[in-house]
């Protein structure tokens, strides 16, 4: 095993506890980090195992090595990798992130659905207003309130999402859904989703489709998703209370 392989786990490990820490304020923006040295007598291993750990952090984008040492840097520099690690924290500092990603969540979906609806073929725009028309039908073709494993929640939940990613293909923008993935990921490991859906909201996805107008679909989804985010930040309420099962389709 090469001196490389052997430092890995252990870097990853000692680059969580700082990045942790830096996260939680424990060291202030410009502040160095302890030398090597310190950080490897801390954590009981070799150097190479801190300068691995270091690499980690510096790739997030939360320190930057200077002929001085390891400083700091302001968290609004940092790459996207570490959102996940801050909705894990859920830091005081920062009280409405949830929600914030919510709203910024909802503008990209709210763009890849009005791109993908002014690509739409005619036969591509009835398809899509059938799918939002399956609200009352079970997987199986049946009424929801006749079969117990289908409730009429789930038969809207089921046609959100079959709308969302028939505009995915539609639309077939790589960029958009690498990013819309990577946010997707950060709301589905921390928010239950579970809010019935209104008829409101099909309604005006299936008017916005058949006016053929992309904006109105776009404002339609912003509007939902400004909602749910409002909702976060000021009822008190967990996130997992709020957030649409099918919103999170990009």
């Amino acid at each position: 095993m090469s001196e490389t392989d052997s430092t890995q786990p252990r870097a990853a490990e000692i680059s969580n506890v700082l990045r942790d820490e830096i996260l939680l304020g424990q060291y202030r923006v410009g502040e160095r980090l302890p030398s090597e040295r310190d950080l490897a007598a801390r954590f009981s291993v070799n150097r190479g195992s801190v300068r691995e750990a270091i690499k980690i952090l510096a790739q997030l984008g939360i320190v930057t090595v200077q002929p001085g040492g390891v400083r700091i840097v302001a968290l609004e520099e940092a790459s996207l990798g570490i959102l996940g690690p801050l909705l894990d924290l859920q830091t005081a500092q920062r009280p409405n992130l949830v929600a914030d990603l919510v709203e910024v969540f909802g503008a990209l979906l709210a763009l890849s659905a009005k791109l993908a609806l002014q690509k739409a073929t005619p036969q591509q725009k009835r398809e899509l207003v059938g799918l939002l028309s399956h609200t009352e039908q079970s997987p199986n073709g049946g009424s929801a309130a006749d079969i117990d494993v289908c409730s009429p929640i789930d038969a809207k939940e089921e046609a959100l999402e079959q709308f969302f990613m028939a505009l995915n293909q539609i639309n077939d923008n790589l960029v958009l859904r690498l990013i819309g993935n990577g946010l997707k990921t950060q709301i589905l490991g921390r928010v239950e989703r579970r809010n019935d859906p209104s008829p409101a909201f099909f309604d005006a996805l299936a008017r916005a489709v058949q006016d053929d107008d992309a904006y109105a679909l776009a404002r339609a989804i912003i509007q939902r998703m400004e909602e749910v985010s409002h909702q976060l930040k000021t009822a008190g309420l967990k996130p997992q209370d709020h957030l649409d099962r099918n919103t999170a389709h990009v």
